[in-house]
């Protein structure tokens, strides 16, 4: 089966204002298969977020190529970058800032299609409505503002975003990170569900080691850009070859321990 998203070989080299460089990712290589959930952990500074505005096409690579659908990103000609821009959708760390204040749900859940410029407001507000309710909102909550919601409501509203444009992926980059432990696994139980119904691939960034088990039936872990160890997500889990990967696992379960006690 072909690889809804591949990166080969993949690395981005910073340079300093000192003419120094800094390697952000080294010769990275994965596969994203369709409806599957790929896990990619590791401490601040391992070069997650880097991945992801470099499959997020935020950011060019150094060297190395990402693949959606077994075709070389950078032979895209204009109706396949809109074809990715479309197929490939985000969500991020924190839902109050990557949501514009000053817009309605209805009209931050759509801005894609107004950008595509296709679609009249009542559809939009219609679609609205339907994202909304996919990801457990009422549809009056079409007209409200982003501070009139939760923390756990405006990232339900991110999610409903992300699903707009029947995405192939979405990159979950820390989605769960500014919620408390019940809206987290809320969260984390919405996306098994809307991943079981519409069959979306997610890579999901994070660091807390329970939820990349929860959530991922493989697992990435990464050190300083390099890929240390991966492969099947309970595997990884139950025997973790690499120390870093041990430890990652340990912070995790000492972190479950001090929030239950």
């Amino acid at each position: 089966m072909t690889s809804v998203l591949e990166a080969r070989d993949l690395t981005k080299v910073y340079q300093t204002t000192h003419g120094h460089e800094v390697r952000a990712l080294s010769g990275l290589n994965l596969t994203l298969a369709p409806g599957e959930t790929l896990g990619v952990v590791g401490e601040s500074g391992s070069g997650k977020t880097t991945l992801s505005r470099l499959l997020l096409g935020i950011e060019k690579p150094t060297s190395g190529e990402v693949l959606f659908r077994g075709k070389d990103r950078q032979q895209f000609g204009h109706a396949d970058r809109r074809e990715y821009v479309n197929a490939v959708s985000a969500v991020f760390q924190n839902p109050y800032s990557s949501l514009n204040p000053r817009r309605r749900l209805w009209d931050i859940v759509t801005e894609r299609q107004a950008i595509e410029g296709h679609t009249g407001k009542r559809d939009r507000r219609a679609r609205a409505a339907a994202l909304l309710d996919l990801v457990g909102l009422r549809a009056e909550f079409a007209e409200s503002f982003p501070h009139q919601l939760s923390g756990g409501q405006r990232q339900r509203v991110a999610i409903a975003r992300a699903l707009a444009q029947d995405p192939a992926v979405i990159i979950l980059d820390e989605p769960m990170s500014a919620l408390d432990v019940s809206v987290s696994g809320q969260i984390s139980n919405l996306l098994l569900d809307l991943q079981q119904q519409l069959g979306v691939s997610y890579l999901f960034i994070g660091h807390d080691m329970h939820q990349i088990r929860h959530l991922s039936h493989r697992v990435v872990v990464l050190l300083k850009g390099e890929c240390v160890e991966q492969g099947d997500a309970q595997t990884v889990m139950a025997h973790p070859q690499h120390p870093y990967t041990r430890g990652l696992i340990a912070a995790s379960e000492l972190e479950t321990l001090e929030v239950s006690g």
